[in-house]
């Protein structure tokens, strides 16, 4: 026995050991090529600017220093908004998305808080609503996968006549992924329609929200959109009404988003856990004539297990039909690891 779990806790290190090195390769491949799209087009980017810094110092004669302040200085204004008519930048609606970044983690940076009481709240804000934002996503993501696994197995057996539907979980995988790209096309046309952006960036910039990375670089700015106005809802009814859309897209899309990043990750746990078989090619159990046989007999026994093992799952598949059809909770893969 003792000898059986060492040889589980060393397959499980070297499993570790494994995936440790492929994240550092596959780390190390994307590092690769993003050095080779971006570097050039960092290069070119310095030059201009630099031209530029030459320009605006020659022209306001400004010493090095002077200019690094300035810029500085400008930065936060229009970062902040300053550079125009003060609009109280911390009032409810800005709180509220300020907020809505931090319990989902996408964190774009477009307003922080300054105060040592903003900070230390902020601190306190996220240990509470991240995991209650993530609750609301696994209920909400689940609920989604239900609709779709139950949808593909009714499907399945009324118009495929399949009694068993196989492979129900690669399938449900796939819609959800479907579904993803639909969010992010949807997504993507409306940031397009209402913020001038390219299509592409629009689409960038919702998997980037969605998948909580939130660089920051790009933010929506729906309630100064122009196409809003002629709705007639004032300044106040525009802001409703981008911060339901908004909202209401958030919540679909880090739930499908999530769904399918965690497909992925249980894909890769399963491929991960393949089967150690670490022997010599000749040993004397091998050789052993006893040994064969009981390994045959041990191969046996299982195969039946496993063969009444799927009749008593089929069997089990056959009784939840009729609760899938009344609305009660059938067994569908989750949608958080």
């Amino acid at each position: 026995m003792t000898a059986t779990l060492k040889f589980q806790h060393t397959r499980q290190s070297f499993r570790l050991f494994i995936l440790l090195l492929i994240l550092v390769l596959y780390t190390c491949v994307c590092a690769v090529v993003f050095n080779s799209l971006e570097v050039a087009n960092d290069k070119l980017q310095y030059e201009i600017y630099q031209g530029k810094k030459k320009h605006y110092k020659q022209k306001y004669n400004m010493s090095e220093e002077d200019f690094i302040e300035f810029i500085t200085d400008a930065n936060v204004l229009v970062k902040r908004g300053y550079a125009k008519s003060y609009k109280h930048y911390w009032n409810f609606y800005h709180a509220f998305w300020f907020t809505t970044t931090v319990v989902t983690t996408m964190g774009f940076g477009h307003i922080v808080p300054l105060t040592f009481g903003g900070r230390l709240f902020c601190i306190f804000c996220a240990l509470l609503g991240i995991p209650l934002n993530l609750v609301v996503l696994k209920t909400v993501g689940e609920r989604i996968n239900q609709y779709i696994y139950n949808t593909i197995k009714h499907v399945e057996k009324k118009y495929r006549k399949q009694r068993h539907p196989s492979h129900v979980g690669i399938k449900a995988a796939a819609v959800s992924f479907l579904m993803m790209v639909a969010v992010l096309l949807v997504g993507g046309a409306s940031d397009m329609i209402f913020d001038g952006w390219t299509f592409f960036d629009g689409v960038y910039f919702n998997f980037i929200a969605y998948s909580t990375i939130g660089f920051g670089d790009l933010f929506p700015r729906v309630e100064e959109s122009s196409k809003l106005d002629k709705l007639g809802l004032g300044e106040n009814g525009k802001r409703l009404f981008a911060s339901f859309v908004m909202m209401t897209f958030t919540i679909l899309g880090l739930s499908v988003t999530s769904t399918v990043i965690c497909s992925i990750l249980n894909a890769i746990d399963e491929m991960s856990h393949v089967p150690a078989t670490w022997r010599t090619k000749s040993t004397d159990s091998n050789k052993d004539p006893g040994s064969v046989k009981l390994r045959s007999l041990n191969k046996k026994i299982s195969k039946e297990k496993m063969e009444i093992d799927k009749q008593e799952l089929n069997e089990k598949s056959d009784k939840d039909l009729p609760h899938e059809q009344s609305g009660e909770v059938s067994h569908f893969p989750k949608s958080f690891c």
